[in-house]
């Protein structure tokens, strides 16, 4: 299986949650790997990895990567889920080893001077775009991008402080709740990103290049409703968790 998949030993140097658990609310935690023969992955941001306890089991599951190709290290922002393998994730302490497989995948983030750029993120959903804004950081990049960032409760929000900060590259925050009560000490949108909230704050969302992350139904009906106000469905980067 190592050579398969191109698997190559980690080691966690930092286990940290990012949310601080609501009753209805996931556990979100980030797993930060040094590689321990000193070789990183080389990936392009949005890409994602497989992560294995043992290189000769066969199980194993899939997240993109939250951190920069820019950076020493590989992060992963897991909703741990207790299950099968999430339960044995949990357990892990800094120190272990733990095997991560080349990048791969589709939803890639390279931008040009020819777009703006739109993100749309519903929970866990928000890690390939640290990837993406924490590339831009890096190479000291200014764009033009909307984020709209869903999530159950205010406090489910990952890396606050982090994301402020992004908008020194040019970067629009819309945080929306679906769960905080009206009466919440709360600002921002309520509800699920859909595309006339996103009209209500980007005027000209139609001529963005689209990049979204989240569940099936969530990026299904967001999809349907960018294409019926007239999206290119070219102009919609898709990146699917829960199939």
């Amino acid at each position: 299986m190592l050579g398969k998949m191109g698997l190559r030993p980690y080691s966690i140097y930092e286990i940290r949650d990012l949310t601080r658990g609501e009753p209805d609310s996931p556990r979100i935690a980030s797993f930060k790997l040094r590689p321990k023969d000193g070789s990183k992955f080389s990936f392009v941001p949005g890409m994602f990895s497989s992560l294995f306890l043992n290189p000769d089991d066969k199980l194993f599951r899939s997240y993109s990567i939250a951190s920069s190709p820019t950076d020493d290290q590989m992060e992963f922002m897991i909703e741990l889920i207790n299950g099968r393998f999430t339960s044995q994730l949990a357990n892990l302490k800094v120190g272990d080893e733990i095997f991560v497989s080349e990048p791969r995948g589709a939803f890639l983030y390279e931008p040009t001077d020819a777009h703006s750029d739109l993100f749309l993120a519903a929970g866990i959903g928000i890690a390939p775009f640290f990837s993406m804004l924490r590339y831009l950081k890096g190479k000291e990049m200014k764009r033009d991008v909307y984020l709209f960032y869903s999530v159950k409760h205010k406090d489910d929000i990952v890396n606050p402080s982090e994301l402020e900060g992004f908008k020194e590259l040019g970067l629009n925050i819309i945080y929306t709740v679906t769960r905080d009560p009206e009466n919440a000490l709360w600002k921002g949108e309520r509800g699920r990103i859909n595309t006339q909230m996103i009209q209500n704050h980007v005027s000209d969302y139609v001529s963005r290049t689209v990049y979204l992350c989240g569940g099936i139904k969530f990026v299904k009906d967001i999809v349907t409703e960018l294409k019926d106000r007239g999206v290119k469905d070219e102009d919609i980067k898709r990146d699917i968790w829960g199939e």
